[in-house]
């Protein structure tokens, strides 16, 4: 528990003892007025329920809720026996307590039993026990009042609490989305160039033996590319120096990843604004382009491997962030089939409020068309 975190609570903690203290005295006042043994007995089942219900921070809330208001319902059966005690403040004070806290925390299930209980013991208090001389009425309308008020406060608290932890489940939901996707962007773009890089060196190693070192060099690059990403992703995930770091990446970075997919240069042709990698853009958006690019030339890899011209085009006008991917030598694609990739870049751009297009654009041409708003 964080140091504020335990202030508050100590805080609440001596100012329910307080409200305790300055009822009790309020019942002490009662008691000398209407006489020591029937006081007395007033005074002290407030100090029984009082103490039972700040145990609850000692013990489970189960624990408290039933003996508080088993408690005060025998009080007052006892009282209709006995003609003692009377109703108690404290006692009362302890009861709309003890009823916020267990609607707060309690089952769907148990709602109605806790409000139930509560009115039971509340409400029927002045009614049963033996009244203050001209009290009852009104002690009796001020109970039901109190009862009303502690049970909208705990419904309303209950709300409060479900709806932020539906929002908390809501962001961490996200965060795992948004986390599928960075491992799925780095995890597919560097294992497919693995995987290229070896079919390659298969062939080179029967055709060109010579040139076998250089195919598994690459194949080495493209495996230290995919360590480095992921152990940037790790050092993010761990909080540790990596962490002031985003997962995204900028535009900045789109030439090296277009030199690593095409190392010779004659494949792909990059066209963008001058000082585009140096621009400032609104948070998410160079990432979001990055991603766009990236996943654009991963598929290009499976579903193009023929490809002779590849044009990656960047676009930073007044009002929105452009960023298209062409390529022939492009295959006949199955309905529904391939990964989450298309999906992975339609939902990034989405929540930039952007929209995203992919597919094919003549013979043999497929195009990957992203416009995300930049204000």
């Amino acid at each position: 528990m964080t140091a504020p975190l335990r202030l508050t609570r100590h805080a609440g903690v001596a100012l329910e003892v307080l409200a305790y203290l300055f009822w009790l005295a309020v019942d002490m006042v009662q008691a000398v007025s209407i006489g020591l043994p029937r006081g007395a007995a007033t005074t002290l089942a407030g100090c029984v329920v009082a103490g039972i219900v700040l145990s609850r921070r000692r013990v489970p809330l189960d624990r408290v809720v039933v003996p508080a208001f088993a408690a005060s319902l025998l009080f007052s059966v006892v009282s209709v026996a006995l003609g003692a005690p009377s109703m108690s403040f404290t006692e009362q004070l302890a009861l709309a307590v003890v009823t916020v806290v267990a609607l707060r925390n309690a089952s769907d299930r148990r709602v109605l039993w806790v409000a139930a209980s509560a009115l039971a013991a509340i409400v029927l208090s002045p009614v049963l026990r033996t009244p203050v001389a001209g009290t009852s009425d009104a002690f009796s309308v001020l109970s039901a009042l109190g009862w009303g008020g502690a049970v909208a406060i705990g419904l309303v608290w209950r709300e409060t609490a479900a709806r932020r932890r539906a929002a908390l489940t809501d962001a961490r939901s996200a965060e795992r989305m948004e986390l599928a996707r960075e491992l799925h962007d780095v995890v597919a773009h560097q294992v497919t160039g693995i995987v290229v890089a070896a079919q390659a060196a298969s062939v080179v190693a029967r055709t060109s033996p010579d040139d076998v070192d250089r195919a598994l060099a690459a194949i080495e690059r493209a495996g230290t590319d995919a360590l480095t990403a992921m152990r940037q992703m790790v050092g993010v995930l761990r909080g540790g120096e990596e962490a002031t770091r985003t997962l995204g990446a900028e535009l900045g970075e789109i030439p090296d990843l277009i030199a690593r997919f095409d190392p010779s240069g004659g494949l792909v042709r990059l066209r963008a604004n001058p000082g585009f990698a140096h621009a400032v853009l609104p948070a998410g958006v160079a990432a979001t382009g990055f991603r766009v690019v990236q996943e654009a030339l991963t598929n290009v890899r499976r579903h193009a491997p023929e490809a002779t011209a590849v044009e990656v085009e960047i676009g930073i006008g007044a009002e929105e962030l452009r960023v298209a991917v062409r390529n022939d030598g492009a295959r006949a694609r199955r309905e529904g089939g391939g990964g989450f990739g298309i999906t992975g870049m339609a939902e990034r751009v989405a929540a930039l409020n952007g929209t995203l297009t992919a597919g094919p654009a003549g013979p043999g041409t497929w195009a990957v068309d992203a416009r995300v708003p930049l204000r």
